[in-house]
């Protein structure tokens, strides 16, 4: 972002990622907060932490309130869409029935070593003896995970010991408690096929493609929130995919866009996102 450049509006839902991508400075700014955020300075865990993270994450995972990134980021061009958004308080939940801890793993040292914990977490998750549960040991909450972990049938705990001590506990629950779960987490997608071919049609002209199939989880949802903001207003996205993206579709209305869903095959899904402006797109 430059002087001549138009400002960027940001809220809550806006991808740090976004945020450094549109103005560079912000990684300062933002690593400035507090120390929870210094880790923005190292190029690896930026690349990987930044595209999993919301503004709204990140003050959750430092304990502060969106309004305190709003006012970082104001300095730097950037424009809040809605000012004083929701403060976010530390790592808390109602501590639940689960199993002994089976697989304890301390996530701050491959942090502190400059790498990404994910995989290692999700291969000790793949890992874990049933009727056991698996303790992560963090300086924050891993919100990133928690969807992922989700949907492979996880539930977790989360307990903040210290300011700087926060023990997550993902532990498997019942299939039918797992359903339970995703449904009242996730939009239902009715009638989605019946409205594709037009919608294609009418966006033929302004289609931008992205293939996910072949991307591990979560990278398509972070490849596809990517996508996103940088196209223009009378484009649409049209996303090859291998499944419907549950833990997706709830946040693309929040952020503006609508969407239709078609499944020609089996493991085979098209999702058409546009921006839920009420307007039909030029087709000349």
């Amino acid at each position: 972002m430059n002087s001549s450049s138009q400002p960027v509006k940001i809220s809550a839902n806006t991808r740090i990622s976004t945020v450094i991508r549109a103005n560079p400075a912000a990684i300062e700014a933002i690593a400035s907060i507090n120390k929870h955020f210094e880790k923005l300075r190292n190029p690896i865990l930026r690349k990987v932490l930044a595209s999993r993270v919301t503004i709204g994450d990140a003050a959750r995972i430092g304990g502060t309130g969106v309004d305190v990134f709003f006012d970082k980021l104001k300095g730097l061009g950037f424009i809040p869409e809605r000012e004083g958004d929701a403060v976010v308080s530390s790592a808390v939940s109602t501590k639940p029935q689960m199993p002994p801890v089976g697989i304890t793993l301390d996530a701050r040292e491959t942090l502190n070593k400059g790498q990404d914990p994910f995989k290692e977490i999700i291969a000790a998750a793949e890992q874990l003896p049933k009727n056991k549960s698996l303790l992560i040991i963090n300086t924050f909450e891993p919100i990133p995970l928690l969807a992922v972990l989700r949907k492979k049938g996880f539930s977790h705990y989360t307990s903040q010991v210290e300011p700087n001590l926060v023990n997550t506990y993902f532990f498997r629950i019942s299939q039918e408690d797992a359903n339970d779960q995703i449904n009242k987490e996730t939009v239902p997608v009715l009638n989605l096929a019946n409205n594709f071919e037009s919608l294609r049609q009418q966006y033929q002209n302004h289609l931008v493609e992205i293939d996910v199939r072949d991307l591990e989880m979560p990278q398509p949802m972070i490849a596809i929130l990517e996508v996103l903001p940088k196209m223009a207003p009378e484009q649409a996205l049209l996303v090859y995919h291998r499944r419907v993206p549950q833990y997706l579709l709830p946040q693309l209305p929040e952020r503006g866009y609508a969407f239709a869903i078609a499944e020609p095959a089996p493991n085979e899904v098209r999702l058409l996102i546009y921006k839920n402006s009420g307007d039909e797109p030029d087709n000349s």
